[in-house]
């Protein structure tokens, strides 16, 4: 079962986007352009400015809850985003907030992590064993935590402590997934990385090439992290439903 829910979750990820990636593009291409134009003007007009990091940086933090909130809809809904998704306002709000809500809860333990892993990791096999506590321990637990997440996408209610009793059982598979999509796509923009120093300057297109492709990899990476919870979501209301009525017998 936990193979079962952890392959799951990982395939059904890919399966999601690369069979809608058309209407992922659709809900992400007009914050990028935003972003985009807000970063070029402001090295332009005021270069290093603090405001101007301020701006963009706000503005990348909404488009981050506004694509999210339209990808779980889609994936949750089949709510098939517009032509253009410059979405935010009170579902994307809320959506923040928790998001800032479980990344407090989160900071104190892992901040006490972090300190005993600095004093105590002195080599290689420490350091596995330190990054094998994270994957195994702490990242499920946020994992079931994050469920929060989808759940105000879609307006459903669900409090911290409730997601947390409910995903028992999901924490550790979407958190395996969620390395594994990040292996996945890492070692492919390692590779991009790779090409890229091999052509230099001397092919313009090739590195152009490049550039979109890895600008592709970081679409497809938020893509896949947003679907994974979502697939958590999905099962979690899954495994909650009543089963099917049996056949009366005649």
């Amino acid at each position: 079962m936990f193979a079962r829910t952890t392959a799951r979750l990982f395939t059904g990820a890919f399966k999601a986007l690369f069979s809608d990636f058309d209407g992922f593009l659709r809900i992400v291409w007009a914050w990028y352009a935003l972003v985009a134009v807000l970063g070029v003007l402001g090295t332009l007009l005021a270069a290093n400015s603090v405001v101007v990091i301020f701006v963009v940086a706000g503005v990348w933090v909404c488009s981050s809850a506004s694509i999210a909130v339209a990808w779980h809809r889609n994936l949750l809904l089949g709510e098939r985003p517009g032509p253009v998704n410059l979405s935010f306002g009170r579902r994307e709000i809320a959506y923040l907030g928790k998001t800032l809500l479980v990344s407090l809860i989160a900071a104190v333990p892992l901040l006490v992590f972090v300190t005993l892993v600095s004093v105590m990791v002195n080599g290689m096999t420490s350091l596995f064993i330190a990054m094998t506590v994270v994957v195994v321990f702490v990242l499920p637990a946020l994992m079931r935590l994050f469920l929060i997440l989808p759940a105000t996408a879609l307006d459903e209610p669900l409090g911290i402590a409730e997601a947390f009793a409910r995903g028992e059982g999901l924490g550790l598979p979407m958190a395996l997934a969620a390395v594994g999509t990040g292996l996945c796509i890492g070692a492919l923009d390692m590779v991009l990385s790779v090409v890229a120093n091999t052509i230099g300057g001397g092919a313009v297109f090739a590195a152009i090439a490049v550039l979109i492709l890895s600008l592709a990899l970081q679409i497809a990476m938020t893509a896949l992290q947003i679907g994974i919870l979502s697939g958590g979501y999905y099962i979690l209301r899954e495994r909650e439903m009543p089963p099917p009525a049996a056949p009366s017998a005649d």
